[in-house]
């Protein structure tokens, strides 16, 4: 019997990222609904997320909502921690996002390394995540250190899991030398789960971050630029079960930029890319990584600045100027296949946003809303789901007996008579109540015959309900 899509939809965006993955294998319709109805699947249409270095404050642009640059800018998160300084960075920065999801590290405090939280914008969730495994308090002046620089925040496509990465990297002084020298010789690895800790991963000995040139997570994989023992290299995390890191040359437009401020990692389209600038010139290559390891030039500037890290959202390259941000289009006509994208000094582009302050103190990232459970990552203690509606003592007990049911590995028939029987037991309410025995549950591991068999159990609760509800009346 055929059954809604919308339904369908429903209950796989409750589920853990991972799971989804896994459902995809199911059938034609479960991929598409994947692909098509779910937010990582939609990364590369994702709007400007505007973060305001100073005040920790997020904001969401959506160039085509609005005729206003002022009325499509959008607050989505602030921080509760107060700015110790109206003149320098908030203690609060932003590491990264995926999938909508905010990474975040609170640089202030007396732990060496910061503290890395992860939030849900839509939602209002939370999770923090344990100290970076490192004994020494802080040296020096509480502000000489910027922590979120040596984080990146990464996503699996295929595994679906989420992984923060801290690089081996230094932190020199500041001035005078009066704040000591820090050292962070490993390459430690936390992915999200029940049990997450940070493990250190085998690295090369010349592998060491250049902070400057940044840390960027894509597709799957976490890329930096190492410093010392020669030529700098793009060294490369894969994010998967084997954990390897590679290295391979940077383009040699990058090689002969001179200072390593000159040049630093972004991300175009899904693929690496280089950003160099001629100081000398006033001029900004953008270098795409391609098949192979080789390095194609894709888009060149002449006195345009490029927001950073991310400045390519759908067709639009952004550049900012002052308060204002603008949008670059490549020019139809016959050189719309061209293989270089060029914005000349004369092309100012079309406003897209303002914001609140110079740009010079905003990042920006890529941003979907998404709905996804941080719970799930959170811990093994189960928690009972508040019933939404009428309920009486005795179903929310079968609930939270339907919560405690593992479905690790193989279901065997007793446990699915247990979540068959739970589910029947709330037919006064059946989609909230088979929504709310779905999400709390960690089917990360489930293989996809076993999550074929929980879905399809929950249609089946929901047609009984629908055909008990017409009875009655």
């Amino acid at each position: 019997m055929d059954f809604s899509t919308d339904v369908l939809v429903e209950i796989l965006l409750r589920l853990p990222t991972s799971a989804r993955r896994r459902a995809r294998l199911v059938c034609r319709l479960w991929r598409e609904a994947v692909d098509e109805r779910t937010t990582e699947m939609h990364s590369r249409a994702a709007k400007p997320l505007l973060w305001n270095t100073r005040t920790a404050v997020a904001y969401v642009d959506d160039f085509s909502s609005s005729s206003s640059p002022w009325s499509c800018t959008t607050e989505v998160w602030r921080s509760c921690v107060p700015c110790a300084s109206s003149y320098g960075d908030a203690d609060v920065q932003l590491v990264g996002t995926s999938n909508g999801l905010l990474c975040l590290c609170d640089n202030g405090g007396d732990r060496t390394g910061g503290a890395v939280t992860v939030v849900n914008p839509a939602t209002g969730e939370t999770l923090s995540l344990p100290l970076l495994p490192c004994t020494d308090e802080r040296f020096g002046g509480r502000r000489s250190r910027r922590w979120d620089k040596a984080y990146s925040f990464g996503y699996h496509p295929t595994s679906g899991r989420y992984k923060v990465v801290h690089v081996p990297c230094r932190f020199d002084g500041g001035y005078f030398d009066l704040d000591g020298v820090c050292d962070f010789d490993a390459l430690q690895v936390l992915e999200l789960g029940e049990e997450a800790s940070w493990r250190e991963v085998p690295a090369p000995a010349d592998a060491r971050c250049n902070l400057e040139a940044g840390v960027t997570s894509i597709d799957g994989a976490t890329y930096w630029v190492t410093e010392g023992g020669g030529d700098p290299r793009v060294a490369s995390l894969s994010l998967d079960d084997d954990e390897r890191v590679v290295t391979f040359a940077l383009p040699f437009a990058a090689l002969s930029a001179g200072p390593p401020d000159n040049y630093r990692l972004a991300e175009v389209r899904g693929r690496l890319s280089v950003v160099v600038h001629d100081r000398s010139r006033s001029t900004t290559g953008v270098w795409v990584l391609e098949e192979k390891d080789t390095w194609t030039r894709r888009y060149s500037l002449h006195s345009q600045d490029l927001t950073q890290p991310h400045f390519v959202y759908g067709d639009e390259v952004v550049t900012h100027d002052g308060s204002s941000l603008y949008g670059h289009r490549r020019k139809s006509g016959p050189n719309l296949l061209c293989d270089v994208m060029k914005i000349n000094a004369k092309d100012q582009g079309t406003l897209v946003a303002r914001v609140w302050g110079e740009t010079c103190f905003s990042r920006t990232f890529p941003y979907v809303q998404t709905t996804e459970p941080l719970g799930v990552y959170a811990s093994k203690t189960p928690s009972t789901t508040a019933l939404q509606g009428e309920g009486d003592l005795h179903r929310t007990q079968v609930l939270e007996h339907a919560q405690l049911v593992g479905l690790q590995g193989e279901v065997d028939l007793h446990r699915t008579q247990e979540l068959e029987h739970a589910q029947l037991g709330c037919l006064q309410d059946p989609p909230r109540a088979a929504v709310a025995a779905l999400a709390p549950m960690t089917l990360a591991r489930v293989e996809p015959k076993a999550l074929a068999l929980v879905l399809l159990l929950t249609f089946f609760s929901l047609l009984l309900a629908f055909f008990s509800t017409c009875m009655h009346k």
